[in-house]
């Protein structure tokens, strides 16, 4: 194994490990496994930067959402880009929904540093009273 292939990071593994992270509500781990300056994009919604973006996003889940259930169905990853299709089950103000999401991330130097959301967010805005 060459050096470059010792160093050589699965950006899928990497973007995987960090959307379990933040799923489990592990703000410690999902920040040692992402970049200072992250940028999280949820299309139609919000983007925020940072760990303290990442944060605000992190409370606001554990603040809205109770039940929340993830699960991941594909990890793709090709260089600094991963793709992660999954369905995720929450409870917002005592309805259950279930959104598909298909999520895009850029690793660099082994950590996060962008990640797009694309979901069709209309029910969890009916639910949030939006």
């Amino acid at each position: 194994m060459s050096d470059e292939q010792a160093t050589e990071v699965d950006a899928g593994r990497v973007a995987r490990a960090f959307l379990e992270a933040v799923f489990a509500g592990d703000f410690t781990t999902a920040c040692a496994r992402s970049s200072p300056e992250l940028l999280l994009r949820i299309e139609g919604q919000d983007t925020v930067e940072g760990h303290a973006g990442l944060r605000e996003i992190m409370d606001l889940s554990a603040e809205v959402c109770t039940d929340i259930e993830m699960r991941i169905h594909h990890v793709l990853g090709a260089d600094e880009t991963a793709a992660i299709n999954r369905t995720t089950r929450v409870t917002i103000n005592g309805k259950r929904l279930t959104v598909e999401v298909g999520a895009f991330f850029t690793v660099r130097d082994g950590l996060v540093c962008e990640w797009t959301d694309y979901q069709d967010a209309q029910a969890l805005l009916r639910a949030m009273g939006h």
